[in-house]
């Protein structure tokens, strides 16, 4: 009989995947994994095969559970400016590295993976994909409701949010500047009214 797994698998993701977010996957080592998880080296490839395999996992979780992305569909008939208003504050908040890490997990992996490992890089550019997508489908729920004028162009409309908050997690993590993040927030919401 195959024994039971002897940790919490959520709970080992999410804490290895906040060591990847903090250092970044290269300098990230699983001896640190196994110190932040508590769970050992051994375990940990038994389980997820090796580091990149690990790193893929946390992604996937992060994704799906704390990842601006989670935020849109979490709640899709609620307001699409109320669920923006959402994210964008959390990345405000996210300047004091508190409760939760400044940038994203997926863009500081997509920059630091774009010219060291293609299939990295390939799953980053895939989950950007999915968060463009996500804001795309509701954008077009917004203007089915009327919450978005009909006339505007949702493609356009989806690049340019997805830059802007590109550019929110870049200042979240270098410049810190919350008055200038809420301003540039405030002018980009403006462009939805």
């Amino acid at each position: 009989m195959a024994r039971l797994r002897e940790f919490n698998y959520d709970k080992t993701l999410i804490n290895a995947g906040k060591q990847f977010w903090a250092n970044g996957f290269q300098a990230t080592s699983i001896i640190e994994i196994a110190s932040v998880t508590g769970v050992k080296p051994g375990s940990l490839y038994k389980a997820f095969g090796n580091k990149k395999g690990l790193f893929l996992k946390c992604v996937k979780y992060y994704m799906e559970h704390t990842s601006y992305y989670a935020i849109l569909i979490e709640n899709p008939k609620a307001p699409f400016k109320e669920s923006l208003r959402e994210v964008f504050k959390l990345m405000v908040d996210s300047c004091d590295d508190t409760d939760r890490k400044s940038g994203c997990l997926v863009t500081n992996s997509a920059y630091e993976m774009a010219s060291v490992d293609k299939e990295i890089f390939g799953e980053m550019k895939k989950h950007l994909s999915q968060m463009k997508q996500i804001i795309i489908d509701r954008l077009r729920l917004a203007q089915e409701s009327g919450e978005i004028e009909k006339k505007k162009d949702i493609d356009s409309l989806a690049a340019y949010i997805m830059t802007l908050i590109q550019g929110l997690l870049v200042s979240s993590k270098v410049t810190k500047d919350k008055t200038e993040m809420r301003n540039t927030i405030k002018l980009g919401l403006s462009l939805l009214d």
